[in-house]
């Protein structure tokens, strides 16, 4: 049985990914620019966790099963599209093919932007024809079979979730500060962002967003929380696992901004009907537009200019 959609939730999807398409393009925005990067990413976690649905019953395998046609299928499909059209552009329509030109299909299968950190001046760049943003599918479909894993032993519990799910956090932590590479397929990001999903169950299982939206006050204390603590802790991009002056701190900041943006989806559908549909629709739709914005914005800079 297909899961019946929640509008706001869709709303926080639109809003995540708008702020991806203003990041990816460039353009700054200021305020919207800089705190929109401190949740874009993790409020797609928050949002899976929130949607997880743990069952006695249901198999490792099944599980795995349907995250691959979810997530790994339109993975390979998007990359392989990319990879096909560069491949024609730039090799068999110049006649000119060469090893290098199959480079790419080794970023596919790695599935991370870059061996290094971004700091590093020797890096080895893997996904290099507008690809970059799909690191997210696969990131996503390790994450929730750790996550499924933590669930099974903590028999669903959220209490027993939380306990198990630090000692995830602490292996995160020692693979970002000690392991030389980014692992292939966001290994370590993954175990991070289990962190965040496991957020997402709590704010579920205990309906916290429906309940500060009666609480103005409370939200603005969590709004300067989060204002404050965005700026103490700095620019983050968790796709090459740079998480600003903290883990920990972006875990709260990243978590904070993920629950306001909830709230502000929430409070949308509320009060808006026209806006709040269109942002729906969108939300309904992220998955194209995250795998194929970046080809777009070539194609539009390629007919302005």
């Amino acid at each position: 049985m297909e899961k019946q959609r929640i509008l706001w939730m869709d709303i926080a999807k639109a809003l995540g990914i708008l702020i991806v398409l203003i990041v990816h393009s460039g353009i700054s925005l200021g305020p919207v620019t800089l705190f929109g990067g401190m949740f874009y990413m993790p409020v797609f976690f928050v949002l899976a966790g929130m949607t997880f649905t743990w069952r006695k019953e249901e198999t490792f395998g099944s599980f795995v099963k349907k995250k691959i046609r979810r997530l790994l299928v339109p993975y390979f499909g998007y990359n392989l599209f990319l990879f096909l059209f560069f491949f024609v552009k730039d090799s068999l329509l110049v006649g000119r093919v060469s090893p290098e030109a199959f480079f790419p299909l080794f970023g596919i299968l790695y599935s991370r932007n870059c061996l290094f950190g971004m700091e590093s001046a020797d890096n080895i760049y893997f996904m290099q024809i507008l690809n970059a943003p799909t690191w997210f599918l696969t990131g996503l479909f390790v994450s929730l079979i750790i996550f499924w894993i933590l669930m099974r032993a903590a028999k669903g519990e959220l209490r027993k979730l939380f306990v198990i799910n630090s000692g995830v956090l602490l292996l995160a932590v020692l693979l970002h500060y000690f392991c030389p590479i980014l692992l292939p397929w966001s290994v370590d990001c993954a175990l991070y962002a289990v962190s965040f999903l496991t957020i997402g169950k709590a704010i579920a299982e205990y309906g916290f967003v429906e309940k500060a939206s009666k609480k103005p006050l409370v939200l603005l204390l969590l709004i300067g929380a989060f204002a404050g603590l965005s700026l103490v802790n700095g620019s983050v991009n968790m796709s090459v696992a740079d998480y600003g002056h903290s883990m920990v701190l972006y875990l709260i900041v990243g978590g904070l901004g993920s629950f306001l943006c909830l709230e502000l989806s929430f409070l949308l559908e509320t009060y808006t009907h026209y806006l709040s549909a269109g942002l729906a629709w969108l939300g309904r739709h992220t998955m194209p537009v995250l795998c194929l914005h970046l080809f777009v914005y070539s194609i539009i800079g390629l007919l302005l200019f």
